[in-house]
């Protein structure tokens, strides 16, 4: 099998008629809120590469498909980060479910952002 998995990437969100996902999606899912946080969840028993996304990584906006969360979870697993950020929200003109598409992005870390800049660079005297 072929494996076209590449990052950054964009999906639709699953799993967003689930718990408050509705209600979430219809309050915080917009370019307002930009940034969610993408949670692993091992022990899920329906699937245990599970990633669910969530606002401050408590409001439950729905699900990364499986098809990229199989990806996913070794690298989250293996310590790296990542977040997804809002594409858009999903409406059907005749339906009242929302869903959203969000772009996961790895995160890097902070150590590495954190360094001094070469000199030359801000915060150095010329």
């Amino acid at each position: 099998m072929f494996n076209s998995f590449k990052l950054p990437c964009t999906v639709k969100l699953v799993g967003v008629t689930f718990g408050d996902a509705q209600a979430n999606i219809k309050t915080f899912g917009n370019v307002h809120i930009r940034w969610f946080a993408l949670v692993r969840e091992p022990d899920n028993a329906h699937d245990p590469n599970a990633i669910r996304v969530a606002l401050f990584g408590e409001f439950f906006m729905g699900y990364i498909p499986k098809e990229t969360a199989v990806h996913l979870a070794p690298l989250m697993d293996a310590g790296r980060e990542f977040d997804a950020e809002f594409v858009c929200a999903n409406r059907h003109p005749r339906y009242d479910v929302v869903g959203l598409t969000v772009k996961i992005i790895e995160v890097e870390p902070l150590a590495v952002a954190a360094q001094e800049p070469q000199e030359g660079g801000l915060g150095h005297d010329a």
